[in-house]
């Protein structure tokens, strides 16, 4: 009879470690997928309005206090920086135009650069390649870089950025569209583009009524993503991460600086300038140190580097693409190789591209899924984080890469809160055991050791 009990304990207590390990195994197992929204000039501080899409995000999930985005603080370098974890020098992708030194091109739309394969197939491993070489079902809906082969890898579905689906294919039905394709069709991995409010606010400026009015229009597009996942019950394996690229800065049409006040036009050989903050220059055979020396303390809004010395800080000088003199201007002015304020007009009413710690150029950060702790608040984070904070939550083996774990552990509920929480558990089980085999031992005596041998003996038969 004693040795009964006491064997009746004892396989209790395997039962129960039995069933704690079933608990870690199952959260080890649990299959996660994402949506990465991509919201093109969502500044951090969301220009000072009130948006109830990113409410949810924080009540139910993080956010963090900004993104820095790398510079340039250009749309298309900070996507392929996000999807990559590499920094611009490192990935190659260091222009929203696609420009080539050799043969004198260069681009002109945003629309152009973001479905040209060389520009993108440099080396670096986006992840949507990364996780469809360890077999999940990836798609890409604007998403710059998703649409050509990269390692001769296309994603299983995509929608390419073109200027039709730009102005035809609504932001609500993109967003609609990425919970149908993880819901419906099985997918792991989607990637969305929403292109306003940056749009509107080259063309207007921050704070106009048509700036606001296509901000609002973002937030309708989250909250329609947000209530269809909600409707479709899809929390317990779905992470959405909505996060920006830049942030914007008003133009002032009085801040301008023309190259030509201070070199000569026909000392260039060729020149890369888009908008309104950054400009590289190619000197004629022979004339690089006379245009340098001409331009490196020419304007104190103006920051001239010869590539090679260009700051390190910014991860962006050491690229062959980059052309041999690199500048860029104090966030709000904008550079011209020629400007006549009296004729000439500026194409921007906001801008960014600017040095990327000015804090009108931080980016935003939102998540909310099972990965992710609720209501919390995160310290500001990289962009080159989220390529392996993605992997992380697929359990994909990242390539190596530029971000750093430590920065946005905190924010996950990831291994160690489900350890934690079987800790917790496991410490409560033992207490109970032991009192339950204390009382059992007071009730029926203590064994003898024959006694105790025959039950381990019974056991191991």
């Amino acid at each position: 009879m004693m040795a009964d009990s006491t064997r009746t304990i004892f396989m209790l207590g395997l039962q129960l470690l039995a069933l704690l390990f079933g608990v870690d195994g199952f959260i080890a197992s649990k299959k996660q997928k994402v949506i990465l929204v991509l919201v093109d000039g969502l500044r951090w501080d969301k220009y000072g309005l009130e948006l109830s899409s990113l409410q949810r995000f924080e009540d139910r999930g993080v956010r963090a206090d900004w993104l820095n985005g790398v510079f340039v603080t250009y749309t298309v370098p900070n996507l392929y920086s996000i999807a990559t974890g590499l920094y611009p020098e490192s990935h190659g992708v260091i222009h929203n135009i696609v420009f080539n030194s050799t043969t004198k091109t260069r681009t002109v739309h945003f629309e152009d650069v973001v479905n040209i394969t060389e520009w993108f197939d440099t080396g670096a491993e986006p992840v949507w390649v990364t996780a469809k070489e360890a077999g999940k079902k990836v798609g890409g809906i604007m998403y710059p870089g998703t649409g050509v082969p990269i390692k001769g890898v296309l994603s299983d579905r995509i929608v390419h950025l073109s200027h039709w689906s730009l102005t035809n294919y609504p932001m609500t039905d993109r967003a609609l569209d990425a919970v149908s394709w993880i819901a419906d069709d099985e997918f792991d991995l989607v990637l969305l583009y929403m292109n306003l409010p940056d749009y509107t606010l080259h063309e207007s400026k921050i704070g106009t009524e048509r700036s606001n009015h296509d901000i609002m229009r973002a937030n309708t597009a989250l909250n329609t993503l947000l209530d269809d996942v909600d409707r479709r019950g899809l929390w317990d394996t779905l992470n959405v991460i909505v996060v920006s690229d830049h942030g914007h800065v008003n133009i002032d049409k009085d801040k301008y600086v023309s190259l030509t006040d201070y070199i000569d036009e026909d000392d260039i050989e060729f020149s890369v300038m888009y908008g309104s903050a950054l400009f590289q220059l190619m000197p004629r055979p022979g004339r690089l140190n006379k245009v340098y020396r001409q331009l490196v303390k020419a304007n104190p809004v103006m920051h001239v580097y010869k590539k090679e010395d260009f700051p390190e800080r910014f991860h962006y000088g050491n690229h062959p693409r980059n052309l041999p003199i690199i500048g860029f201007l104090d966030p709000g002015w904008h550079v011209h190789m020629t400007f006549n304020p009296l004729t000439d007009t500026v194409l921007n009413g906001s801008d960014h591209g600017f040095d990327n710690s000015a804090m009108e150029m931080k980016a935003s950060f939102y998540a909310k899924g099972p990965a992710f702790k609720s209501n919390f608040r995160a310290r500001p984070l990289e962009s080159v984080d989220i390529y392996q904070m993605m992997c992380d939550i697929l359990k994909l083996e990242a390539v190596p890469n530029n971000g750093s774990r430590p920065r946005y552990t905190k924010m996950m509920t990831g291994p160690s809160d489900d350890l934690q929480d079987i800790h917790t558990t496991y410490n409560i089980v033992i207490t109970m055991s032991l009192l339950f085999t204390f009382v059992s031992l007071l009730m029926h005596g203590w064994p003898t050791l024959g006694s105790s041998y025959y039950v381990m003996s019974s056991i191991d038969a």
